[in-house]
């Protein structure tokens, strides 16, 4: 039988209330949230025993890069800082100077380069020139030699025409024998120039560039086979007048060959001392000219003798004639002409096919025209 005494106690029992939990929940939780609040602010114990911090704030990260900053942007901050702090502005570069400095260093190396090939192409000219100019070599042609007769002899006896007409007929001659080297006398100004105008491809020397009577004596040659390298002359006395004999130095276009080349004139009629004393300076002219240069050396001309100019000029320098003669200066075979051919020096001189042209007789001169063929050796040098 259930016992009335303890229902009664536990009805009268009060019901105990909640908050008396809630509240040290909340007490712990207040705790929790101040210990997170404390950790984010950098309280952290580790850091303080290190002495340096591993984390940064949100608020420090906004300061330094804010989200709308671009990279250049953020670069000209730099570039400012930069500027207060060392005092210096920056300056930009001028990229078309640059370029015009490496134009004119590459232009001065290009002209250099340009300057040393230059310089080694002539070298290697003189070199071969110097090689070809030492060794031995030849030139062959026809010489030849005419007295013009002068324009004076047009009126005298013989019945010559005018001097102009046989200037132009002689160098139709000389053309027409294929002659290359020619030794003229007794030209006179009006005939010059009339063998200037009709010898077509020749050169002649010396023109009027010796001065009074220098005209008299001329050497024409091929323009196209020969060219001068020197000249010269020295005087000697004609018909009791002062004049010049003329000298070149020819060389050949085609081997190199150089050879020297006079004419002469001497003395006619009575004037045997004169054509005497002109002998002897063309001896002593072609010792020289030999001596000096090693060269040979030709010389040709209307000389009044028809033995002796030959057997001086043979005795004294060795020299032979384009008609011929040999050992111990023998004379050429007859006929003899007042007009002489000779040569000699240099590696030698070989004449051959010797004529004497009487085309000239009838009416351009009362001399014959003398041509050959000839051979010169001119030795060459010393590289």
């Amino acid at each position: 039988m259930p016992s009335h005494r303890a229902a009664r106690r536990r009805a009268a029992k009060p019901v105990r209330s909640t908050w008396h939990l809630l509240v040290p929940a909340c007490a712990v939780t207040g705790l929790m949230v101040v210990s997170l609040l404390l950790v984010a602010d950098g309280d952290d114990p580790a850091a303080d025993a290190t002495g340096a911090s591993t984390s940064i704030s949100a608020a420090e990260v906004a300061a330094t890069h804010t989200p709308q900053a671009s990279r250049s942007e953020r670069r000209g901050g730099q570039l400012a800082g930069a500027d207060s702090l060392g005092g210096r502005r920056a300056v930009p570069l001028d990229n078309a100077a640059a370029r015009r400095g490496v134009r004119v260093v590459h232009e001065r190396r290009v002209q250099a380069r340009i300057k040393a090939r230059q310089a080694r192409l002539k070298a290697k000219r003189l070199r071969r020139a110097a090689r070809l100019a030492a060794r031995e070599k030849t030139s062959t042609f026809r010489i030849g030699s005419l007295n013009v007769l002068g324009s004076q002899h047009s009126a005298g006896p013989g019945g010559y025409g005018p001097g102009t007409d046989r200037a132009a007929m002689a160098a139709g001659l000389v053309m027409s024998r294929g002659v290359d080297v020619l030794t003229m006398s007794e030209v006179q100004d009006d005939q010059l120039g009339v063998l200037n105008a009709r010898l077509a491809g020749y050169s002649i020397w010396p023109q009027q560039s010796l001065g009074s009577n220098g005209q008299r004596l001329q050497i024409a040659w091929r323009a196209s086979q020969f060219e001068m390298v020197d000249g010269g002359s020295v005087t000697f006395t004609f018909a009791s007048q002062a004049i010049p004999m003329p000298y070149v130095l020819l060389r050949d276009l085609g081997t190199g060959a150089e050879f020297w080349v006079i004419s002469i004139h001497t003395s006619a009629g009575g004037l045997e001392g004169e054509r005497d004393a002109g002998t002897a300076i063309a001896i002593s002219l072609m010792k020289r000219l030999e001596a000096e240069s090693g060269k040979p050396v030709l010389i040709g001309g209307d000389v009044n003798e028809h033995e002796e100019f030959f057997y001086k000029v043979c005795g004294a320098t060795g020299f032979l004639a384009a008609n011929g003669g040999g050992a111990g200066c023998s004379l050429p075979p007859a006929p003899l002409r007042v007009d002489w051919i000779m040569g000699g020096g240099g590696a030698g001189v070989n004449f051959s096919g010797y004529v004497q042209d009487g085309a000239t007789l009838a009416r351009i001169s009362d001399h014959y025209f003398i041509h050959a063929a000839v051979s010169v050796v001119d030795p060459g040098g010393t590289p």
